[in-house]
């Protein structure tokens, strides 16, 4: 088993790639840091043969935007793409995957789905990313996974909270499966500044001012989109052209802190 750390990848992405994190960076711009270790991570374990590991991990917290990397590394390497809900029993999932794989009439009972995903699978070997792994480990649904890896030889890359490796654990025969196991990473400068420059068109966001944002969010990629969003708005609902950490001032950053309740006539 490896474990991958923050990688520098090349290229451009030009996918119009959406999921409910920040939006990713497209129009030819530069990956962001998680995108690049998602891309690395299904790498990896499409390196594994049939007799081999293949399954992968992307895990992290809230907002690091794990499900953007996932889906531009499941576009990247052409791979089938799932995102689980909360409410999905083992049929839902096996239908989900079976869907997603282009099997367009489907078999009557869950053990004829699997089977008809294995089949597809071995006619036509593509990569399986599932996002939101959590909730099929709460709703027990983990050992279908493991029935897909086992009957072929793809690749199988799942997303999920950051205890979702200690969660596995549960699950002994699915565990030692498992290749490589990432963990997402808060974003960099770089990364608040590429997030900057795509999502800043109409207003000159300085350097101090994203980099604030930066420190405050903790690397949360979510929260620092939003201040972004934010502060392009109050520049333009005041008629600036640029926005600095001086403009800025005391205007307070959007953290996700609970803030502390002024009484209105209480003594200091």
């Amino acid at each position: 088993m490896t474990h991958s750390s923050a990688v520098s990848s090349g290229g451009d992405s030009h996918l119009p790639l959406t999921t409910g994190a920040a939006a990713p960076i497209v129009g030819g711009q530069a990956q962001l840091t998680n995108m690049g270790l998602a891309l690395r991570t299904i790498m990896d374990c499409m390196a594994g043969n049939r007799d081999s590991p293949r399954l992968g991990l992307l895990y992290g917290y809230s907002g690091y935007g794990k499900s953007v990397g996932a889906a531009f590394a499941a576009a990247r390497t052409n791979a089938s793409y799932v995102c689980a809900k909360s409410v999905w029993t083992q049929r839902t999932l096996l239908e989900a995957i079976a869907t997603s794989l282009g099997i367009v009439k489907l078999a009557r009972t869950a053990p004829a789905i699997l089977d008809q995903i294995i089949e597809q699978l071995t006619i036509h070997p593509r990569p399986l990313v599932i996002d939101e792994m959590d909730f099929l480990v709460k709703r027990q649904s983990v050992e279908i996974i493991r029935d897909i890896h086992d009957a072929t030889a793809i690749a199988i890359m799942m997303i999920g909270e950051e205890a979702l490796p200690s969660k596995l654990k549960e699950w002994e025969r699915f565990d030692n499966r498992i290749r490589v196991m990432t963990a997402a990473q808060p974003a960099t400068q770089q990364d608040a500044l590429k997030l900057r420059d795509h999502y800043c068109r109409r207003v000159r966001v300085s350097d101090d001012l994203a980099l604030r944002f930066l420190e405050a969010c903790k690397g949360c990629t979510r929260r620092i989109v939003n201040n972004l969003n934010e502060a392009e708005r109050e520049a333009l609902a005041s008629g600036q052209d640029h926005a600095d950490l001086a403009w800025w001032g005391n205007r307070p950053i959007m953290t996700g802190d609970v803030q502390a309740r002024r009484i209105q006539g209480a003594y200091a």
